[in-house]
């Protein structure tokens, strides 16, 4: 039996009282750094986010036709069933153990107090009530045009979120108290669906995409097939949780059936939590369970386990450090002082890289391939231009999270490196250095395929190897001045990551767009003042010697950042 005990009322208000607390000072921590005149940009940016997302809303969203009633409903609930396969898929690869993804005050505290596992689920749920309020109200500006009650539209929407967040840390930690042997089959299961997924998303796309389209027809109908993938029998099936919720928020009149999607939809909240109650129960008693077997047979160091996994990788992460230790000292022996500093941060960021290079390498499979995924759409033209664009997306939007060996991953050892007698600008060289040379050799494989593929001439790839390579550099050290101005806790959530997310999304378009804009310019200038032996030569260093110039300004700025980073209130609290 599992064992879900209560404890009394007076401890869930508390719990509240304290949910309520944090979220305020939470508030007025987000007005403070609001009127900071070092946030200023930053308000500015968001206000203006606000203003331009509303106006979009009201204005261009209610002019548009409305949107099938039916295949809203579709889309939604499966849409959240294909998020928890992600999430299901991502688990199931996992080594990391999470507990209820608190916080390391929230363990201390909260976790060794005399009170029910139980009540801290309820907490943890407690906690995101916000930024599901947020993303519903964010929602609700863009569908509210579609449906005739748009209360009953946010209702809804909050309700799928909420389950959504409940029923995927319920897989979370069911997933953690599974054993090895149960964890590989579920490796196999899971991963099964999620190329079944997959391929039936290539196939719609290939269905509603004439034969010889461009690259762009087939970004569009992406867009449709995954629609089609979720409004599938299979995936409605699986949907069943978010039925009452996503037939409520397309409500067209208020009867007795809408008041009984609204009565399941509600309830559907409290039997959610006693699974993930359930869930997390059996989790714990599992690798009680396993810990009480391995101290029983003596397998202390069993690889295994999840814990024995870790310890034999920081072995060999000792036994990597001391041969890499003295290949740095005699190497560094040769080098400049500056380049010096460097080196031994490089050297510090390579022992992650050779502890998730798997999960590195799979990262950049994917990308790589959807790079070159226009070599394969027969008889479309400039076949190169859509190979390098797709570099250059993936360079900005895709390699930035997943190789966060920088600064981002660095937040709780800012005192450590701060205490370093390094240089800011060295600081940042060899913090952001193994993860721009990761994104080039992406970069690179991927070109050379291309170019061995479509024949564009040597002078193409070295402009664009060249161009490439600076908008790495660029990447990586406007993300790490982000961060350094505004730090964040990795799972930190609420209103302030909404609008950071949305923003920097927003922003790295339009800084392509603008790059884009910038080279045509540049091309029809040289076209128009210089004879048609020298166009292609000066275009070419003028454009490489131009992205390497903004690449150089964005580093000296992250060293700018890193110089003023203060840690008595830049350090945002757990």
């Amino acid at each position: 039996m599992f064992n879900l005990s209560w404890d009394s009322p007076t401890v869930h208000v508390r719990l509240l009282q304290l949910t309520m607390a944090r979220s305020r000072f939470r508030s007025k921590r987000l007005l403070h750094r609001i009127r900071s005149p070092r946030r200023i940009l930053a308000t500015a940016i968001a206000l203006a986010f606000f203003f331009l997302y509303l106006i979009n809303g009201v204005f261009v969203m209610s002019s548009r036709a409305a949107a099938d009633p039916e295949r809203l409903r579709l889309w939604l609930s499966g849409g959240m069933v294909l998020y928890m396969m992600y999430h299901a898929v991502r688990c199931v690869w996992s080594r990391r153990l999470e507990d209820l993804e608190f916080s390391e005050a929230e363990k201390l505290w909260l976790g060794g107090a005399p009170i029910q596992r139980s009540s801290l689920a309820v907490y943890y749920i407690n906690g995101v009530f916000i930024g599901a309020i947020i993303k519903t109200l964010l929602l609700v500006v863009l569908l509210a045009s579609d449906v005739p009650y748009p209360l009953m539209l946010a209702i809804g929407v909050f309700v799928s979120l909420l389950l959504l967040e409940i029923l995927r840390l319920t897989w979370q930690r069911w997933s953690e108290g599974l054993s090895d042997r149960q964890r590989r089959l579920m490796r196999v299961a899971m991963s099964g669906v999620g190329i079944a997924a997959v391929m039936q998303i290539i196939a719609q796309l290939a269905l509603v995409t004439p034969a010889g389209s461009s690259p762009g027809v087939y970004v569009l109908n992406s867009f449709q097939a995954i629609g089609r993938l979720a409004s599938c029998d299979a995936v409605q099936w699986l949907s069943l949780p978010w039925y009452a919720s996503s037939s409520l928020t397309v409500t067209s009149e208020i009867n007795l059936q809408s008041i009984a999607w609204l009565t399941l939809a509600i309830g559907s909240i409290p039997l959610a939590v006693k699974l993930l109650i359930a869930a997390d129960d059996w989790s714990q008693r599992q690798q009680l369970l396993d810990e009480q077997t391995r101290l029983a047979s003596g397998c202390y160091g069993s690889t295994t386990t999840a814990h024995a996994h870790k310890a034999n990788t920081h072995k060999g992460d000792e036994r990597w450090s001391e041969v890499s230790t003295r290949w740095i000292s005699t190497v560094q022996r040769w080098m400049p002082s500056r380049v010096r500093d460097s080196a031994a941060l490089i050297w510090r960021q390579s022992i992650s890289v050779r502890r998730y290079s798997g999960t590195i390498l799979f990262s950049f499979i994917v990308p790589t391939l959807l790079c070159l995924s226009p070599l394969m759409t027969g008889g479309v033209q400039n076949q190169w231009a859509y190979v390098i664009g797709g570099i250059a997306m993936c360079t900005m939007l895709l390699a930035p999270p997943a190789l966060r060996i920088d600064f981002r991953r660095d937040l709780r050892r800012m005192l450590l490196l701060r205490g370093l007698p390094l240089r800011p600008l060295s600081t940042v060289a060899g913090q952001i250095t193994l993860p721009v040379l990761i994104t080039l050799c992406f970069q690179w494989v991927t070109i050379a395929i291309a170019a061995v593929v479509t024949g564009p001439g040597v002078s193409q790839v070295v402009v664009w190897t060249g161009m490439l390579a600076a908008l790495a550099v660029g990447t990586f050290a406007a993300e790490n001045a982000l961060f350094l101005t505004y730090p964040h806790h990795e799972r930190a959530q609420g209103i302030v990551m909404v609008i950071r997310a949305n923003v920097v999304f927003l922003g790295k378009v339009l800084v392509i767009s603008l790059c884009v804009a910038a080279l045509l310019i540049w091309m029809s200038i040289c076209k128009q003042a210089l004879p048609d032996a020298f166009v292609l030569p000066v275009y070419a260093i003028g454009a490489i010697a131009m992205t390497w110039t903004l690449a150089a300004m964005l580093v000296m700025g992250t060293a700018w950042c890193w110089r003023r980073f203060d840690l008595s209130c830049d350090m945002p609290p757990q």
